[in-house]
């Protein structure tokens, strides 16, 4: 979930550095090796293997992204935390990451932040409220005016209990006082036909999607789930212009194993920072908010997501599906 503290670490995360001396003491070895915790073809991915591929471009190190999707998320972390901590492992860590410890709390096997080394907040993007061309709302009111008409019988989707597109919809629910039913599904590719077909009201869904669904008119725009407008729909109201303290999108980042040394961690972070600082990375992450921070802005950024993540999950009783 997009937080204040998000926008504020982000600007400076990008003046992040390491010494020359940290640098002689951290050689990297490859391959590295990068666990993505979603089936390989999604945005996830992509973004992963853009990010990537400047990595290695930069280090002439050989980089390699594997998939290990399923159970929330939680088979990659698994992966992650396993691995040696020598720097040539590390994974993708997401909102699900943070929602996960309120979500399975007590039932994790590992301990956030002893089992895993953040290295950097790299990107994120916002969210929009999307509807079927058929539901009778063309603007935000008219569509909380429907649900309001009709308490639970509009529905909206998600990629799963705990996923962004679920929390944007509950958080929605709290401060609206909107009846709404949750239906979730293994994935944002498994939810589309319904979403299309219009056998599902409403879709939380990342901006980009919004975007491609719009320009063909399969899908209507009523909202971004940003803080603010966003600079791609200037026009499109943000969530919080009715309801104000509403926010809610994407982040990704990156994280070593947590035993991993120091002087290492360092160095993975800069040459993170150095990617998403290339104008070349931003150019080919158009649809993305471009970041890069260091280890300590990362553990804090996770610290305060996982505190309001939590008091949502708490306010709005949600359940694992």
């Amino acid at each position: 979930m997009q937080r204040r503290s998000f926008i504020q670490i982000a600007g400076a995360g990008l003046a992040a550095s390491v010494s020359s001396a940290a640098f002689s003491q951290s050689q990297l070895s490859g391959p590295i090796t990068v666990i993505n915790p979603f089936p390989p073809g999604g945005g996830t991915d992509t973004s992963t293997r853009i990010i990537m591929k400047k990595l290695q471009d930069n280090t002439g190190i050989p980089v390699v992204v594997e998939s290990k999707p399923g159970g929330n998320t939680l088979i990659g972390m698994e992966a992650l935390v396993r691995a040696a901590p020598d720097g040539r492992t590390i994974g993708l860590i997401l909102n699900n990451t943070t929602v996960n410890e309120q979500l399975y709390k007590g039932k994790l096997n590992y301990n956030l932040f002893r089992d895993i080394a953040p290295l950097s907040l790299t990107h994120g993007n916002a969210h929009v409220l999307l509807v079927h061309p058929s539901f009778p709302a063309n603007t935000l009111q008219e569509f909380i005016a429907n649900v309001k008409s009709r308490p639970g019988r509009v529905t909206f989707g998600s990629a799963g209990s705990g996923s962004v597109n679920h929390l944007s919809g509950e958080m929605l629910k709290v401060m609206g006082g909107l009846d709404m039913v949750h239906v979730p599904y293994k994935g944002i590719g498994t939810l589309m036909p319904d979403l299309l077909s219009g056998r599902i009201d409403a879709l939380f869904g990342a901006l980009p999607i919004g975007l491609e669904l719009t320009r063909d008119k399969r899908m209507k725009m009523l909202a971004v789930t940003t803080a603010k407008r966003q600079p791609e729909v200037p026009d499109l109201p943000a969530i919080a212009e009715l309801y104000p303290g509403y926010a809610s999108s994407s982040w990704f980042g990156y994280a070593a194993p947590g035993a991993t040394p120091p002087a290492i961690v360092n160095r993975l972070s800069a040459e993170l920072v150095k990617v998403m600082k290339d104008p070349d990375t931003a150019a080919r992450l158009a649809n993305f908010q471009i970041f890069g921070t260091t280890p300590a802005e990362f553990t804090d950024f996770l610290k305060r997501d996982i505190q309001q993540a939590s008091q949502l999950i708490i306010k709005a009783n949600v359940k694992l599906d």
